[in-house]
Parts: C-alpha cells; sequence; structure tokens
C-alpha cells in the first residue's frame, strides 16, 4: 500500500490523569503513528478526543492531508457541538491532532517537517532559555541567586534567556534586574514575563503595564512578554506604541483569527504562537502572517520536546526573525525542572538536539523525535492512566 492510500485507523490519548500534557498518537492501518501534545489536563483532552466525538472527524480520512482535517475538525466540532471556534480545550485538542498528523505525514512521505512546509533546510535556529524569578508561588529569588543562575545558563551556550517575572517592577525589583543584567552582560538578550496571574493584579493596567515596560528600557530589554490580558488589543498597542522596547504576546491565543487584530493593528511586535494551544496548522500560518507584516514571530512554549521540535520546523521553514523557547533548568525550581526534563528528553525516542544555544534542524521524518519513548511516558502516566 502506498503512502496515498492510508488512511486513519486510531486517535489515542496518553499522559497521567493528573498532568498538564497530552499525548496523542495518531495511527495508520499499516501501524504508522505520529505523535502530538497540548498543554491541557489529560482528562479533558480525553474527553474531547474519545468520548466526545472529535476522533471520529480524522478517523478513516488521508492522514496527507492536515490542512484540510484542521478545516474539517475545526467547523464540524462548531458545528455539531458548539463552543469551539473561540477557541480553549476543542482547540487545544485539534491542535494536538493536528500536530501528530503533520508528524504522521512526515513519515508517510519521509520527509522532515520543516521540508513539508516549504523550508529549505540547513539552518539551526537560535533558542532562548526560559526561567522564573520566583523561588516559589509568592517568593522572588534574591539578586545574587538570579545572578548565578543567569550566568549558568550563558555559561550553556544560550544567548538569550527569559525570566517570569509578574508584576515586579518596583523600585525594590530593580536590583534583582541589574543583577541579572550584569550576569550576563550587554550582548546577551533578556526578556521578562508579565504574565498570568500577574496581569488580573488589582490595579495593573495599561498605564501600569506601560510603567513595566519604562523600568524594562533601563536594562536593555528585548522584549516584555503578555503584559495584559491575552485579548486586549487596544491595551498592547497603546504600551507597544510608547515604549522603545518590543511588546510581545499571543500564549494564550489558540487560532490564526484570535492573533489578526494583534497583526493587522500592529499591536506588538513580536507574536508567540503556541503549537501545543492550536498545532501546526494554526502556528504557521501566525508564522507566515508576522512575516507578512514585517514582524517577528519567537514562539511560545518550552514545556516538552514535541512543541520545541514543532515551533524549531516552522521557524526554519518561514523565519520570521525568530527564537525557539527552551527550558532554562539552571532558573527553574525542581518541582517544574524535573518534569521539564522528563517532557523533553524522555518521553520520544530522539529529543531536540541543542548545542551552543542553537537547535539542530533534524533530518529524521516528520517532527524528528520517532515514536513515544515507553518508558518515559509511562513516567508521566505514573499519577493515573487515561
Amino acid at each position: 500500500m502506498t503512502a496515498g492510500s492510508a488512511r486513519v485507523t486510531d486517535v489515542r490519548v496518553r499522559g497521567g490523569t493528573k498532568g498538564a500534557l497530552s499525548l496523542i498518537e495518531v495511527t495508520t492501518g499499516e501501524g504508522v503513528t505520529g505523535i502530538g501534545a497540548t498543554g491541557s489536563p489529560v482528562p479533558a483532552i480525553d474527553a474531547i478526543v474519545c468520548r466526545c466525538g472529535l476522533a471520529e472527524l480524522v478517523i478513516g480520512e488521508d492522514p496527507l492531508e492536515p490542512r484540510r482535517l484542521w478545516r474539517r475538525m475545526f467547523r464540524r466540532w462548531q458545528a455539531q457541538r458548539g463552543r469551539g471556534s473561540e477557541g480553549g480545550l476543542a482547540v487545544n485538542a485539534m491542535g494536538a491532532i493536528d500536530m501528530a498528523l503533520w508528524d504522521l505525514k512526515g513519515k508517510l512521505l519521509d520527509l522532515p517537517l520543516h521540508r513539508l512546509l516549504g523550508g529549505a533546510g540547513g539552518e539551526d535556529v537560535p533558542a532562548y532559555a526560559s526561567g522564573t524569578a520566583f523561588q516559589d508561588a509568592a517568593t522572588l529569588k534574591t539578586p545574587d541567586r538570579l545572578a548565578a543562575e543567569s550566568d549558568a545558563i550563558v555559561q550553556r551556550g544560550f544567548r538569550a534567556l527569559k525570566f517570569g517575572w509578574g508584576a515586579h517592577f518596583g523600585d525594590e525589583d530593580r536590583d534583582r534586574l541589574a543583577a541579572v543584567r550584569d550576569a550576563i552582560g550587554s550582548e546577551v538578550r533578556l526578556m521578562l514575563d508579565v504574565g498570568c496571574p500577574a496581569y488580573w493584579s488589582d490595579g495593573w493596567s495599561a498605564s501600569a503595564a506601560l510603567r513595566a515596560a519604562h523600568v524594562a528600557e533601563r536594562f536593555d530589554c528585548h522584549f516584555l512578554e503578555e503584559p495584559l490580558p491575552p485579548h486586549e488589543v487596544a491595551g498592547h498597542k497603546e504600551v507597544t506604541d510608547r515604549t522603545t522596547i518590543d511588546i510581545a504576546t499571543g500564549e494564550s491565543l489558540s487560532t490564526v483569527y484570535q492573533f489578526q487584530p494583534f497583526i493587522e493593528q500592529r499591536a506588538v511586535d513580536v507574536v508567540q504562537p503556541d503549537a501545543a494551544q492550536m498545532g501546526v496548522t494554526q502556528a504557521l500560518e501566525v508564522a507566515v502572517s508576522a512575516r507578512e507584516h514585517g514582524m517577528r514571530c519567537v514562539p511560545h512554549g518550552p514545556w516538552s520536546a514535541l512543541t520545541v521540535a514543532a515551533h524549531l520546523h516552522i521557524l526554519a521553514s518561514v523565519g520570521a526573525g525568530g527564537m525557539v523557547e527552551y527550558p532554562g533548568f539552571d532558573a527553574l525550581p525542581e518541582s517544574t525542572a524535573v518534569p521539564a526534563h522528563v517532557a523533553q528528553f524522555e518521553i520520544v525516542e530522539h529529543p531536540p538536539e541543542l548545542v551552543d544555544g542553537r537547535l539542530r534542524l533534524p533530518s529524521r521524518p516528520g517532527l524528528g523525535l520517532g515514536n513515544f519513548a515507553e518508558e518515559g511516558v509511562r513516567g508521566l502516566e505514573a499519577a493515573g492512566r487515561c
């Protein structure tokens, strides 16, 4: 049987019932499997895929047509179930299946994903290390600790790093910023992430975000991420228009339609699609639109090998001046670093290869990760099965 006659015969959800990383396998009748993932709870994704009929929209279909199957899932779900076109868990589940379909197509055609997406290949893509300024949910790290973690990241070869910073931009927080900048020097890019739940803080507004951006300016920050709630186009534009550093957002958006007003109104400088939210088809469309509008695309999502690999292939095919987000293990609490390490290195047969702060573009087919590594997946499933 040729690749063109293959049909999807099974869609399976895997992962621990208490985890927030749902793994997807899409398999053909010949036993070829594509893998995908979304950063949403396994019980919810399993219910949508296996019990509410999403899998039925791709079973029996041609796996060489992931774009068509994305449209089929998106439109038919809305028609049959309602509530899905606006994003949320339903689109997360569609995105994970979509990612697996692209991986499957690459395996069937023996081509890496970046080639399927139109890229010439050959170029490594820079990565940036993603950490946090918090030692726990309520306590910020000391300046000395932040400096040591930042130095360790640079020593690993990264030329850019980001800290989850919250809404901490007062006078007492500038010592922390100064310590980081002194540790990494002037040539390394520094990014700060306000993010959720900080942008819901009492009194936080576009004016507060603008004040934060002005503080970040003093330390030559490369961009300020998600300074406001994710759908506030006007607020983001106000901050973008009135600061000299770049403003970024997008991790909480799950369709290209949600990105369009940010791009068309130039409400931000950097768009951050997350393939673990929206899949490859939609993330690619966002990256292409950003390039066409002269904007940069720096995808969000360091929390699994699948997400990192998807973003690597997308940027290799589109460009758009981006970097791939990667876990900054030296700047993560153990409660985060350990599961992130498992999700990067243990759940797939061939993890993404990072050398001197750059991700190697794989020549293996699909995402280039092979299949799920059973021992690693069992580790995720230890908390309970689907």
